[in-house]
């Protein structure tokens, strides 16, 4: 009896033992990543909306477009937007620590976060906005959910748009056959 009594403490003390180690490696993680979120203002991962996620193709359009034949492809995450990383920045972070001071700091703090892979996301109408993470200048790239007629019928469309006033550069849709069919 005593050499069960033994095994059943020996078992007790491993599964503390191994529980303890997962425990100690998910803080070291979870603390890492809060780290990384305060060295660069990032209040919480965005979340893309539903009606814009997957894979769209489109052509370029725009009248100033030389190549409007190649057909191009966005895909779409819940938290990335053409192998972007999103975030919502902390409003105060930057206040605090950019936008308030000199200009070499400013500099500095935007040299070493473009060495990252993230970016400003933010709502917009039914779609979203995506910027630079510190945004001086410039008004991003629009991702706007939207239908499009191709070929007599109604289809399910991505409208992608620069500029305050939403320019659209291009259409996108979810098949290459509709991207190519589109005009």
């Amino acid at each position: 009896m005593e050499v069960s009594a033994m095994k059943k403490r020996y078992l007790f003390l491993l599964s503390l033992l191994a529980f303890l180690g997962v425990f100690t490696v998910g803080m070291q993680s979870q603390s890492q990543t809060v780290q990384a979120a305060n060295q660069y203002g990032i209040a919480r991962k965005y979340t893309t909306p539903k009606a814009t996620r997957g894979t769209w193709y489109y052509r370029e359009t725009g009248k100033y477009s030389s190549d409007k034949k190649t057909i191009y492809k966005v895909k779409i995450t819940a938290h990335t937007a053409a192998g972007n990383k999103l975030y919502v920045p902390s409003e105060s972070f930057l206040k605090k620590n950019v936008y308030n001071v000199s200009a070499k700091k400013r500099n500095a703090f935007i040299k070493k976060v473009t060495k990252k892979n993230i970016y400003a996301a933010y709502d917009f109408k039914k779609g979203f906005n995506v910027n630079n993470w510190i945004n001086l200048a410039g008004d991003g790239i629009f991702y706007i959910p939207t239908t499009r007629k191709v070929n007599g019928k109604k289809v399910k469309a991505l409208k992608i748009a620069t500029g305050a006033s939403q320019q659209a550069v291009s259409y996108a849709f979810k098949t290459k056959a509709l991207a190519k069919a589109a005009k």
